[in-house]
């Protein structure tokens, strides 16, 4: 487990954001639509990302790739195209999701940055940042976290690609493929 993941993406104000933090529930869950993901990559061990959409002030699902032996179900009245083998795509949804809480979302990379190596990047690895709320789908505030990542960036920047002194190689591995606040933002829960 010493991949970079492929992230979850959110088409917001027309630009593609990363998500790289997730405070709350219902966000798709393969399971609930039948579905039941297999890795497809070392790069994807949860065997699905997501492409959501801010449409009309509502987040859906805009496509999903996902991991399967078998095609699986239509999803939103649309078929799986294969891409590869284990690998199928749905394109053009538009699922609702009722997802209630935050999400943090960051696009484009910032000068001078550690490479990770394994899991997903952190807020602060982005030169631009949004923290979105939402209640039941329904976008309720759209924040620009920006700035306020740009210090932590200054602050963490130089020792976050190895484990903190002291601190368990596996500890910092797992905390890698965390996708919570504290991980995303320092200092922030």
């Amino acid at each position: 487990m010493m991949t970079s993941q492929i992230p979850d993406e959110v088409l917001f104000e027309q630009e593609w954001f990363v998500v790289t933090a997730v405070d709350g529930t219902g966000l798709f869950a393969p399971a609930e639509h039948g579905l039941e993901p297999e890795c497809f990559s070392t790069a994807c061990y949860r065997g699905h990302v997501c492409r959501y959409a801010v449409v009309d002030g509502r987040l859906e699902l805009h496509d999903l790739e996902l991991g399967s032996e078998q095609a699986p179900p239509r999803l939103g009245g649309r078929p799986p195209v294969a891409i590869e083998p284990w690998q199928w795509h749905y394109e053009g949804l538009a699922v609702p999701t009722a997802f209630t809480g935050r999400l943090l979302i960051g696009n484009g990379d910032p000068d001078e940055l550690p490479y990770l190596h394994m899991g997903f990047r952190p807020a602060w690895m982005f030169a631009e940042v949004r923290e979105l709320t939402f209640e039941a789908g329904a976008l309720q505030a759209a924040a620009d976290r920006s700035a306020e990542l740009a210090r932590v960036r200054t602050d963490v920047a130089p020792t976050a690609a190895r484990p903190a002194p002291g601190e368990p190689t596996e500890e910092w591995i797992s905390r890698t493929f965390s996708l919570t606040f504290e991980y995303a933002w320092p200092g922030r829960s």
